[in-house]
């Protein structure tokens, strides 16, 4: 409860300053966090020319209370253009964001999405390395109110995916993926045998899944941190070369994203979402199956504990509006839904679907990448999340 009264303090404090400054804005839509921090500071009051830079550079150290796992996360966020012409090349970015909790979780990855000159090679990277205790609650159809177990384990990943431009913004390319878990362990809550334990057929060794990936991808985002219209398409077929008993195995990974402005001067975006992701042709280990939470971005599921529901495919759709509250663009707020489904384990069959809603608070953070402070809360049945981050959900 700490660090959500620091949370309370931190917010009170940054709108205390935006009502400062909200009247001396230089433009609509042009003020941030940096704006309101040199407004209190300078002696001069006035306001520094914002010249045009190739690298944009946020930081947020903020403790937060997540579904009751209390910790710490410090996100930097940067991004670039590798080209002087912005208008031919892409933004690129990437995100560090170390992630320390009270339940002795220690997260720290590293994600990149960057585009060379004129977008002629895309490079999108996940690495990471994880101490993570999580809770588990069954497989499938077979999920629990309460936590099953308590399955603890080390992690790294290494993937990176390479797609070369075809014509427009279609593009094409490979990936190679490594996922290693170690010293896994499980602490259970439940008299009967668990899903994990039932699922890995009581085998606790160390894994690696290795694979590569064949990727279809279209990107009509001109901002990839908040983007205000576009399109992304993302499809990738993964062939894995181990599993459970050694079993090979694929898995089919889909993320469709669509964005629309309502207005030419102010933010008011429309957003929504569809992503599928399933597993095949063998068994992958259970850290490997499709789990609420648990895409590349770790975004889905806003309302639900990350890994909630876990089983061979899952489902998701999502929606949201963005809209300014504040004249000049640094107080605004989001409105969300979301409705999931994770197939009955051994099929694809979706019975079982799982609705959330939520809302949140946004300030602008940095103007000239699109950066917020993004504080978001989320409620579904019998469960709810808190997110905090420096970038929209998707």
């Amino acid at each position: 409860m700490n660090s959500l009264k620091s949370l309370c303090i931190f917010g009170v404090l940054l709108i205390s300053s935006f009502c400062t400054a909200q009247n001396d804005s230089t433009a609509v839509g042009n003020r941030d966090i940096l704006d309101v921090i040199h407004k209190i500071f300078d002696k001069n009051d006035t306001i520094k020319k914002d010249h045009q830079k190739k690298l944009a550079f946020s930081l947020l150290p903020v403790p937060v209370d997540v579904n009751s796992s209390t910790g710490l996360v410090v996100s930097f966020l940067t991004t670039f253009y590798l080209d002087e012409d912005h208008e031919n090349t892409k933004m690129s970015q990437i995100t560090f964001s170390p992630y320390f909790s009270f339940t002795k979780q220690y997260v720290f990855p590293i994600q990149s999405y960057v585009y060379t000159s004129e977008n002629k090679w895309n490079f999108i990277g996940d690495y990471r390395y994880m101490i993570y205790p999580q809770d588990t609650y069954g497989l499938g159809e077979h999920d629990s109110k309460e936590k099953m177990s308590t399955l603890d384990y080390q992690q790294w990943r290494f993937y990176q995916f390479v797609t070369r431009k075809i014509v427009g913004n279609y593009r094409l390319g490979m990936g190679f993926l490594l996922d290693n878990y170690q010293n896994i362990s499980e602490q259970s809550y439940v008299d009967e045998e668990t899903d994990y334990d039932q699922y890995m057929n009581g085998d606790y060794t160390d894994e690696t899944s290795f694979g590569f990936a064949i990727q279809g991808l279209y990107d009509s985002r001109e901002n990839i941190i908040n983007p205000k219209q576009g399109l992304y398409v993302e499809a990738d077929l993964r062939i894995n070369t181990s599993g459970v008993e050694g079993d090979k195995w694929q898995s089919l990974y889909i993320d469709a994203r669509k964005y629309h402005s309502f207005s030419k001067t102010k933010h008011r975006v429309w957003a929504s979402r569809a992503f599928y992701w399933s597993t095949f042709g063998g068994k992958p280990h259970y850290l490997d199956l499709p789990s609420i939470g648990w895409d590349r971005d770790g975004k889905t599921g806003r309302g639900f504990t990350k890994n909630r529901y876990r089983s061979n495919a899952l489902i998701y759709f999502e929606t949201e509006y963005r809209t300014d509250i504040s004249r000049n663009g640094f107080f605004g707020a989001v409105f969300f839904t979301n409705i999931s489904s994770v197939s009955k384990l051994d099929t694809y069959e979706f019975k079982k679907w799982n609705p959330a809603v939520g809302t949140g608070i946004r300030i602008k953070w940095n103007k000239r990448n699109g950066s917020n402070l993004a504080l978001d809360y989320g409620i579904s049945k019998n469960d709810w999340s808190l997110r905090l981050g420096l970038s929209e959900n998707f």
